[in-house]
Formats: structure tokens, sequence, C-alpha cells
């Protein structure tokens, strides 16, 4: 049988049949190549904080930590005068600590301090370490900081307004629980 012979609707049907069989495959390469180009997709960040790369340590910015070795730090830099919005993270820091549910013992919140600098009334179960210069480049004032056992500064949370405190101590909340359930140190 030859293409002469075949009637001119059956070859127009094969090649439409074959040109949609093409598209079929080809379309999602095509449609997601043109995502990718324009920046249309968000990558799956799945972290709130910002993780320290390099990795930076206590040691590294010439301190020692005395909660190295024990547990892991939940810590807020504390700023040179502490008004209610500081409380308010203050707060925040403990009611998060206080969530953690099964993983508390595994954790110390902290509230870092510059030398001299005066701590208000703080909850039995907060440590208060005093920070170095360093340190105190590092973190934002009114930072919250993640650090593990090996006394490394994993993550650290810039400061937020007041109306983002409540998803922002969520955000917190969720990469703590992470980097807990996910950790094999301490």
């Amino acid at each position: 049988m030859t293409t002469h012979s075949l009637k001119p609707k059956a070859v127009l049907r094969g090649r439409l049949t074959l040109l949609a069989l093409i598209l079929f495959f080809a379309l999602p390469f095509i449609v997601a190549k043109a995502i990718l180009s324009n920046h249309w997709y968000q990558s799956g960040v799945t972290n709130h904080g910002q993780l320290l790369e390099p990795r930076v340590t206590f040691e590294s910015l010439g301190m020692v930590n005395p909660l190295q070795g024990e547990s892991w730090q939940l810590g807020f830099m504390l700023p040179a005068t502490c008004d209610d919005a500081c409380l308010n993270r203050l707060y925040v820091m403990g009611q998060t600590y206080l969530a953690l549910g099964k993983y508390k013992e595994r954790v110390t919140p902290v509230v870092y301090v510059q030398t001299g600098q005066v701590v208000p009334e703080l909850p039995n179960s907060v440590t208060v370490l005093t920070v170095n210069d360093a340190f105190s480049a590092l973190v934002p004032s009114q930072g919250y900081v993640i650090t593990d056992t090996l006394g490394q500064v994993v993550m650290f949370f810039e400061p937020t307004t007041k109306e983002q405190q409540i998803a922002h101590s969520k955000g917190l909340l969720s990469d703590l629980r992470k980097l807990l359930k996910l950790s094999r140190v301490g």
C-alpha cells in the first residue's frame, strides 16, 4: 500500500495523532523549562531561620561555652536596653521552650548579654551567658540563636515586628524541632 492509495483524510488524521502524541510528551518539559527560566518556582527550602555557613563556633569567636557538650541552646541576644518588645520576645522564647514537649530536656534557654549589661528578671530555667563583640556582630540585637551541643552556632533568626512575632515563633519552633529530631549530637 502506498501513500497515494490512502485517503487524504486518513493521512491527516495520522499526522494529527502523531503531533498530539509529541505535544503530549513534550509539553511538560517545555512548561517546566519556562517555569524554571522565568524563576516562577520557589525552591523547597523549609527552614525559617538563616543557617550559618561557613561553620561558626564559640571557640572560633574567642569564647568559652559553659553548656557545650550538655545541651542545645535556644538563645536570645539581649539589646542594650530591654523595652516592651524585648520583654515580649523573651516571653516568646520561653513559650517556644515550653512548646518543645519531649525535646525540652535536650535544650537550655539562654540569654546572651554584653559585659556589664543590665538583665531583666528571668525565669530560673533561663541561663545568662556573657558574649564578646565578635558574637554580637554575628547575631543581631533581639535575634534568636540556635546552638548545638558542640558549641556551633547553627541558625539565627532576625528580629521581627510585633505583628510577625507569632508566625516567627512558629518557624523558630519548627526549625528547632527539626534540628533536634535529625541531630546526631546531643
